[in-house]
């Protein structure tokens, strides 16, 4: 498998999901590879390098660190590129409430799928005044739309063929992690164009899939729901903005995006990573919560058909939070003492899977 350790906090969360996945006994052969700075600072010649991507497609799966985007913009966001590169269209990212973990929402079990490739991140942007930006206010007012000349510019595309494949991997995701009902979120009411086709092809989709309860939902709306009656609320499937700030909030109501998962696919590939950022001002401190990396490990030995360690690994750090005497800062009150360290945190769990089986690391 390919480890992308990262940058920022990466290297640190990382290492503590590779020693919990080691602890449960299965062996994974790891090609290390390196993405943006520390690619760079490795002597690579671009922040994307070709033997990162290639070692994804030849491996099929990756667990992936936080990678941060260029701190001078000398470079495209490396992540971007990745996927763009990979083909990953369908980001899952599910929030649920973990024993031990004060949250306001203890019914909370959500799983938010996002389209990763198009819409407003797709990085088509111009500055106001550039060239880019005339051409396209020129070219919106010639088709009756009053734009200023001094406009800054993102475009949000949307294809057909993108949004269908994201809504029918929704559909499938769910009819085979025995889910029952998928909500597509948009704003159909204001972007008819692009939003709009999210809306025609999920009801497409609702027609054809009556063994699910598949229904739209404006996403203003659904973020008050999931407030208040998030219990009510399964598999969202949305556009890639949207999918976003949703996956957040849900971490969030689960405890802290510190713990929140994820998983990128696309066509022959999976890439494992965390919700949260690179945090390069913690780096190196012994801080981070390394859970979420660690639950990453979790989906991936899932993907390698391991089931019964990730149960394992699950069960261990739900065993962790119910006990509450090893948890980093971000899982306490503000301020509140005795936090514990990365390193800690994946000594405990080490310790608990390794007297499982019979062996210490």
């Amino acid at each position: 498998m390919t480890l992308i350790p990262g940058d920022g906090i990466g290297p640190e969360v990382v290492d503590a999901a590779c020693r919990v996945i080691a602890a449960t006994g299965v062996q994974v052969d790891w090609d290390v590879q390196q993405l943006g700075h520390p690619a760079l600072d490795a002597g690579a010649a671009s922040a994307l390098p070709e033997e990162t991507i290639g070692s994804v497609q030849r491996t099929g799966a990756a667990l992936k660190g936080p990678v941060s985007t260029s701190r001078t913009g000398g470079f495209p966001s490396p992540n971007t590129g990745l996927r763009r590169a990979l083909d990953v269209f369908a980001q899952v990212r599910p929030a649920r409430s973990l024993p031990g973990v004060p949250t306001l929402f203890p019914a909370l079990d959500v799983v938010v799928i996002r389209e990763t490739t198009e819409d407003l991140y797709a990085g088509i942007e111009f500055a106001a005044g550039s060239p880019g930006a005339r051409a396209v206010v020129e070219a919106a007012r010639r088709h009756g739309a009053p734009l200023s000349d001094d406009a800054a510019v993102s475009l949000k595309p949307a294809t057909e063929a993108a949004v269908r494949r994201t809504l029918e991997f929704a559909v499938a995701w769910a009819r085979e992690q025995g889910r029952r009902h998928v909500t597509v979120a948009h704003k159909a009411t204001v972007m008819r164009a692009t939003d709009g086709l999210f809306l025609e092809i999920g009801r497409q989709l609702a027609a054809e899939n009556t063994d699910l309860e598949i229904d739209d939902i404006l996403v203003d709306n659904l973020t008050a729901q999931l407030v208040r009656r998030p219990e009510e609320v399964d598999v969202v499937v949305t556009t890639n903005q949207y999918g976003d700030i949703l996956s957040d909030l849900v971490a969030a109501m689960s405890g802290g995006v510190g713990l929140a998962p994820g998983v990128n696919h696309g066509p022959g590939v999976a890439v494992f990573e965390a919700a949260h950022g690179s945090a390069p001002r913690h780096a190196g401190s012994d801080r981070a919560d390394p859970l979420g990396m660690i639950r990453c490990g979790s989906l991936l030995l899932r993907h390698l058909d391991e089931s019964a360690a990730a149960d394992r690994v699950d069960a261990a750090v739900i065993d962790l939070l119910q006990e509450g005497r090893v948890r980093t800062y971000d899982l306490l009150p503000p301020g509140a003492p005795g936090a514990s360290g990365t390193r800690a945190v994946a000594d405990a769990l080490v310790a608990r899977l390794s007297s499982e089986t019979g062996t210490r690391r």
